[in-house]
């Protein structure tokens, strides 16, 4: 018996039932073992489930590491596309953390889901960076209107997670489509240039 094999169990009866209805013995069960084995391991229940969820988050992070590693010479636009589609490409190939990290978006994990957050936001710093820089690197060029940087990236944070959804409702076909969609408006609004205000343009009218 490895720590390994109990949380590959661990993450996939957690991911069926979530924090709450997830018992150890069912999972010392799938295992092949004991109840009382589980706890040369982990102290409990919420122990255990903490060390699955800091393993997805690991896995998550260093799938997007590579991504912003492998786009950081694309062109802001292109860049940015890039790391969205992330979202669909993780998901695709990892089903077992999409339920995972479904559950624990909308479930109860556990009393100190405090500390589950603080991964989360700690792991997720690289990916903020790349999409800050990009925008920053849009606006430096001429390319991107200037705005809000911060602003920017909760913005690309927030459609993430949208993404996130759509892929657990929807087919790949419109999935695809809705992301498209939604690229394309994205598109158009970063190339938008701020109107002038009539003293502005009289100014400029006059030049």
């Amino acid at each position: 018996m490895s720590r390994a094999r109990i949380l590959a169990e661990a993450r996939t009866v957690f991911a069926r039932k979530g924090y709450g209805q997830a018992s150890l013995r069912e999972i010392a069960e799938c295992v092949g073992i004991k109840t009382p084995s589980l706890y040369a391991h982990f102290p409990s229940k919420e122990a255990l489930y903490e060390a699955v969820y800091a393993e997805v988050v690991v896995e998550h992070t260093t799938f997007f590491d590579d991504l912003v590693r492998t786009s950081a010479d694309l062109a802001p636009l292109p860049r940015l596309r890039h790391l969205l589609s992330g979202i669909g490409i993780y998901y695709r190939d990892h089903h077992d953390e999409h339920e995972f990290s479904l559950r624990a978006a909308v479930d109860e994990y556990g009393p100190d889901g405090q500390k589950l957050r603080e991964i989360f936001l700690d792991q997720e710093s690289a990916l903020a960076h790349a999409v800050r820089q990009a925008y920053n690197d849009g606006v430096a060029t001429g390319v991107f209107a200037p705005g809000d940087p911060e602003g920017f990236t909760a913005l690309v944070f927030v459609i993430m997670d949208g993404l996130f959804l759509q892929h657990t409702h929807y087919s790949a076909e419109l999935y695809s489509e809705r992301f498209e969609q939604a690229w394309r408006h994205l598109a158009t609004v970063l190339a938008c240039r701020p109107a002038l205000r009539p003293a502005a343009a009289a100014t400029r009218a006059r030049t």
